[in-house]
């Protein structure tokens, strides 16, 4: 049975393009129900899951030897979506940006809800995001564990502002100083521990 061992960074979009094969295809193997019941977010999975990969089935099409036929193939590039808020958790609309994604090159205005959205590779694992005054991110695709894990919770944190230090998997002091100010500012009970409610509402916040 041919099983891919995911590796960190990747996530069901990079490894259906690896192998040729629709995200959902993949996603929707009966093999692969174990995986979507724990994971439950195919753009979040865990470095040593196991995907199914199915033997792939030839397709058929009718068409006339005498005439030209155009082929197009679905389901490539993905998505990438980001949203930008200030300290206030307010949109940051109509915002000035440039986006690198692996060398591929964007630019734009946040929208109404500052929010930015561009087709990119399936396999992408590197974009740089340029806003005005020389602020920069530094962004790595395909590298959000699943909020079960402490790294999850981190990797949440440290995009919504509340945790600066190293993707440890380590719940420290620095980590939980974070959870309480998250905890503190979504009205949640502040115990600096990564309870089931803290991990939902870090899951609303993050938007996944």
């Amino acid at each position: 049975m041919p099983v891919h061992i995911v590796k960190q960074g990747d996530c069901m979009s990079s490894i259906a393009d690896q192998y040729g094969f629709f995200w959902e295809t993949l996603w929707n193997d009966e093999h692969n129900s174990p995986l979507r019941d724990r994971r439950k977010d195919p753009n979040v999975l865990m470095a040593g899951d196991h995907v199914f990969i199915p033997e792939k089935r030839p397709k058929e099409e009718a068409g006339e030897t005498t005439k030209v036929h155009t082929f197009r193939l679905k389901g490539v590039p993905v998505k990438l979506n980001l949203r930008l808020l200030d300290a206030c958790n307010r949109p940051r609309a109509g915002l000035k940006y440039s986006l690198t994604v692996d060398g591929h090159k964007f630019s734009g205005v946040t929208d109404d809800d500052g929010r930015i959205s561009h087709d990119i590779p399936p396999r992408s694992k590197r974009a740089q995001l340029k806003l005005p005054a020389a602020e920069e991110y530094d962004l790595d695709l395909g590298y959000m564990n699943p909020v079960e894990y402490t790294s999850g919770v981190q990797g949440r944190l440290k995009n919504l502002g509340y945790y600066h230090g190293e993707i440890s998997g380590t719940l420290d002091d620095p980590t939980r100083k974070a959870i309480r100010r998250f905890q503190d500012e979504n009205g949640l009970t502040i115990t600096g521990e990564p309870d089931a409610d803290t991990r939902a509402a870090l899951l609303s916040a993050h938007e996944g």
